[in-house]
């Protein structure tokens, strides 16, 4: 393949993973949870907290499990920054991305506000870009009991996340 069409490739697979991940936001923030099933591979592992029950293996988990850590009159706010990809082959993608969520909690003394990072990996599938892989790593939370999630890997840290 010549240079500019390996270009024009990945520019266009930038964009889609990037679509992707604005589209799990937007999902969430709908509530349209079954939906969000389609951003996942079906046998995903999404590692979402240091819970048990918050390390999900497939695209029905991670519905399933939004659906429960969401109630019914939960509004959310949903805000992906600084995507950064790299392509360790054709058809894989390693990311990482922040996540500014604002939670709406009916009740709640302070609105959650969640700041982590998103490290996805990515597969290409006959129907797009997928998450195979992703674990959520906090920066800070708001208003959350301290303790439920993976706090970020310092650099140099073992189980660093993605560059």
């Amino acid at each position: 393949m010549s240079s500019d069409v390996t270009l024009v490739r990945e520019l266009a697979d930038r964009t889609a993973i990037t679509a992707v991940l604005h589209t799990y936001a937007r999902l969430v923030d709908e509530r349209a949870f079954a939906a969000v099933a389609g951003v996942f591979t079906d046998d995903c592992l999404a590692e979402y907290g240091i819970g048990e029950d918050d390390t999900l293996r497939s695209a029905a988990a991670v519905v399933d499990w939004l659906t429960r850590r969401l109630p019914a009159g939960t509004t959310t706010s949903h805000h992906i920054s600084n995507v950064l990809i790299a392509f360790p082959d054709a058809d894989h993608a390693e990311t990482t991305a922040y996540v500014h969520a604002w939670h709406g909690v009916p009740g709640a003394p302070v609105d959650p506000v969640l700041l982590a990072r998103y490290a996805d990996s990515f597969v290409r599938t006959p129907a797009g870009w997928r998450i195979a892989h992703r674990r959520m790593f906090a920066h800070g939370l708001i208003g959350f009991p301290d303790g439920i999630l993976r706090p970020l890997p310092r650099h140099g840290e073992a189980a660093a996340a993605h560059a």
